[in-house]
């Protein structure tokens, strides 16, 4: 449904069937009409075999962009490994124009071994590709790195947290690239740039308190991510991991969880679960003797919190959609949850 609400510039419907009804009806007018626009970024998201040929159905795109296989979407109905995701993305390159161009992830090998017969571009931090980043450095106020391409060099400054969000940027500063924008314009287009909500942005939390919040989504690549980047963060109090349940692992969900749990007591100083499996990240903890508490609810959860949250506490939020919903948590700990609607995801009226 994604893309074609993209398309049409719409909004689900959600479960009204006459806001659905709405929606196709537009559509029929708009069908007849060119979109208003030079160029589309779509994401092509694939929950199951078959999702990718249907996408492509619906369009042709001259630039396809591959960041990462990683073990999502695992549930039954769903894909049976990361090697049947790698094989479901890899339709992308191999059904491009050979007049497009396929950008591929090289420190990804299922990625970078992608065929296609269109033009090949590769960006990468560890591995050696032709968009490269380097010198990479993480603080409070953002990532610095050097980038290169081709003959040039240019340095580049990101206000956002997460080391591994350069992979994400280094694909747009490829894009860029393969447009014809030269690499200081796409670098310095950056400088300003700000994560949607839910992804990591840093907010201010009660009793000088800071919030990395990260509810909108979560995978075991996207939890090791972000305890990566609380563990490379100062801070002259505690670090509090609240973690939700990582949805649609399968029958991997709690070896998955267990092995969060492994990173996780290593980051944090003290370690919050919520719902489900994220009980797994807590019985780690405690046989480890760190400080865990394990809740049902979000809500539950920043209640807790509400509590005892000094200054320069650092706490990191984390967890998936579906009965997860962990900024509801943070919204209790908000120093202004009157503006939580500026700041937190999934604020809009139908997912309250």
């Amino acid at each position: 449904f994604g893309v074609p609400l993209t398309l049409l510039e719409e909004n689900s419907g959600f479960s009204s069937p006459s806001a659905w009804l709405g929606i196709i009806m537009r559509a029929v007018k708009k069908s007849s009409t060119r979109i208003p626009a030079d160029k589309i970024i779509l994401e092509l998201g694939v929950d199951a075999p078959g999702d990718m040929q249907k996408l492509l159905q619906i369009v042709k795109p001259s630039i396809g962009v591959v960041l990462a296989i990683k073990p999502v979407h695992l549930a039954t109905g769903q894909f049976e490994s990361t090697e049947a995701i790698a094989k479901e993305k890899s339709l992308l390159p191999k059904l491009l124009p050979a007049n497009g161009t396929a950008i591929l992830n090289a420190d990804d090998s299922l990625v970078a071994n992608m065929q296609t017969s269109a033009k090949k571009i590769t960006f990468g931090i560890k591995n050696s590709a032709d968009v490269q980043a380097s010198d990479i450095n993480e603080s409070i106020n953002g990532i610095n790195a050097k980038i290169d391409w081709q003959e040039e060099s240019v340095s580049l400054f990101v206000p956002i947290l997460g080391k591994h969000n350069l992979t994400p940027i280094l694909a747009a500063i490829t894009i860029g690239l393969a447009c014809g924008i030269n690499l200081k314009d796409c670098v310095s287009a950056l400088a300003e740039f700000h994560l949607p909500p839910g992804r990591l942005n840093l907010l201010k939390g009660i009793n000088g308190s800071k919030i990395i919040d990260g509810s909108y989504n979560a995978n075991p690549a996207s939890v090791n991510a972000a305890l990566d980047t609380l563990n490379n963060l100062k801070t002259e109090r505690k670090k509090i991991a609240v973690l939700g349940q990582m949805n649609e692992l399968g029958e991997q969900s709690k070896q998955l969880h267990r092995e969060i749990g492994e990173h996780v007591t290593e980051v944090a100083d003290e370690i919050i679960g919520v719902f489900g499996d994220a009980q797994e990240f807590t019985k780690t903890a405690q046989r480890k003797n760190k400080p865990a508490k394990f809740f049902q609810t979000a809500e539950e959860a920043g209640d807790y919190l509400k509590l005892k949250l000094k200054a320069n506490d650092l706490v990191l939020t984390k967890g998936s959609q579906n009965n997860v919903r962990l900024e509801k948590c943070i919204k209790k700990i908000l120093a202004n949850p009157h503006q939580a609607e500026n700041f937190l995801c999934r604020q809009e009226k139908e997912w309250q």
